[in-house]
């Protein structure tokens, strides 16, 4: 119809007004009870139903549109502050009489003639053009919801590249502890000695460890097996059946296992092995009243910070500090988080965010990058050599600003890296829990760096 695109060019401001005061999750308008226009911290307007509902994970609400987090101020999804304009013009839409018929007369141009439910070229158009309006419809809500879902998907993919970071330092450490080497035995027993009767007991208790750490040793050895030769993934009974048999202890076989090609399956059955280990063989051993089976003691020592967001606890952090490969940076940093000599991280405020790319704060003295040292005599230290990189989760310690000198000393200020950097150095720990709430304090500075809320240090120490 020839008609059809001066209507639509006329009812055009109008519909662009209509769609303004619809959600664009639901699309359905906006009105002052369920479906009011609440809006998110990055500007982005939804109706309350859809924040309550759909678009919100746990106590925050993810946009679909550019995947920020708001978190609600009391924790729903109602007190969040409601769009006045988007409602008011909500009113008014919804209170506005019909246009009016247009005067233009409409032809056919099927017959040329006006167009009437009795042509019936004209009503087949008429449902072409209305499939068309519905087909472009649905394709905009799918865009919509596909949009959506992938925010979601990268979420869980953050998350699994952190479990993934924290599982890869865990191994390292693991790795890096050499095994004990046993002493040879002698070529003829020694003579007996009196004082020995006395220390029997102990010597047979020292037996009975050993005999248990053999049969620890063994038992994990029969999983890993498991694991190499496992063609699907692993359940607890296939476990439990694999591990019948052990209260012999017999020698594993030293022929090896072909691995499996799928780095995925691999990996899931290891996990599902160490699931099992912590969850079932631990628990047990325990219950009994024994040394726990297969329990690792943490082979760095760890330090925890818990945060405050303007007065409002927000969680913590945990860092597992290599003091194998720096071993000065190490004790500064142990030191000043125990607050051994006065001085310390309890109570300093982060004072530089930088989004999805850094977190700075250890200045006890000035919190704002000017002041903080070291616990050592001289104030400013060369850092340690670690050789280690700035990968996502790595601490490091920061350059002072003091010295003009370009001697690259350290003191008490340090990093947590967020996105690798090539050319950062001076790194001594790593982050192995709750870098997902660094992640959010990262955003909440400006373009600057300078957080728009207060971020405190509450509280600090050594865990192991």
């Amino acid at each position: 119809m020839e008609g059809v695109g001066e209507e639509r060019g006329a009812a055009g401001p109008l519909a662009d007004i209509e769609e303004l005061v619809l959600c664009s999750s639901c699309r359905r308008s906006y009105d002052e009870a369920e479906r009011a226009p609440k809006l998110l911290a990055c500007k982005h307007a939804f109706c309350l139903a859809c924040v309550g509902t759909v678009l919100s994970e746990g106590r925050e609400v993810v946009c679909p549109h550019c995947s920020k987090r708001t978190e609600p101020p009391s924790g729903v999804a109602a007190s969040l502050p409601t769009h006045g304009a988007l409602l008011a013009l909500a009113r008014r839409v919804a209170n506005a009489e019909p246009p009016p018929p247009a005067a233009a007369a409409l032809w056919c141009g099927a017959c040329g003639g006006p167009p009437t439910p009795a042509c019936a070229a004209h009503a087949a158009l008429v449902a072409v053009l209305r499939s068309h309006a519905a087909v472009a419809r649905d394709t905009l809500l799918l865009r919509e919801e596909l949009r959506r879902l992938a925010g979601r998907r990268r979420d869980a993919q953050l998350r699994a590249l952190d479990a993934a970071t924290a599982l890869k330092m865990r191994l390292e450490g693991e790795l890096s502890v050499p095994a004990p080497i046993s002493p040879p035995a002698p070529d003829a027993p020694p003579p007996p000695d009196p004082s020995a009767v006395t220390a029997l007991p102990a010597a047979v208790a020292e037996v009975e460890r050993l005999r248990a750490r053999h049969l620890s040793a063994l038992m994990r050895c029969r999983l890993d097996e498991l694991i190499r030769a496992a063609s699907s993934p692993l359940d607890f009974e296939r476990m439990r059946r694999a591990l019948v048999g052990l209260d012999v202890p017999t020698p594993p076989p030293s022929a090896p296992q072909h691995a499996p090609t799928d780095p995925v399956l691999f990996l899931a059955n290891y996990c599902m092995v160490q699931l099992y280990i912590r969850d079932f063989l631990q628990q047990h051993d325990e219950g009994e009243g024994g040394e726990p089976l297969l329990r690792m003691p943490p082979t760095y020592p760890l330090f925890y910070f818990e945060l405050d967001v303007d007065g409002v606890p927000c969680g913590r952090f945990v860092v597992e500090v290599r003091n194998d490969l720096a071993p000065r940076m190490a004790r500064n940093f142990s030191m000043l988080t125990v607050g051994e000599r006065g001085i310390g991280y309890r109570g300093c405020t982060v004072f530089q965010c930088f989004e999805n790319e850094s977190v700075i704060t250890g200045d006890f003295e000035m919190n704002n990058g000017r002041g903080g040292c070291s616990v050592y005599k001289e104030g400013f230290f060369m850092p340690d050599d670690t050789k280690m990189a700035a990968v996502r989760g790595a601490v490091g310690m920061r350059r002072s600003q003091k010295h003009q000198d370009h001697l690259g000393l350290v003191g008490s200020q340090f990093r947590i890296i967020l996105r690798e950097k090539r050319n950062f150095t001076a790194i001594f720990a790593f982050v192995v829990e709750g870098l997902e709430l660094v992640d959010r304090l990262s955003c909440m500075g400006d373009s600057n760096g300078k957080p728009h809320s207060t971020i405190l240090i509450a509280k600090c120490g050594k865990l192991y």
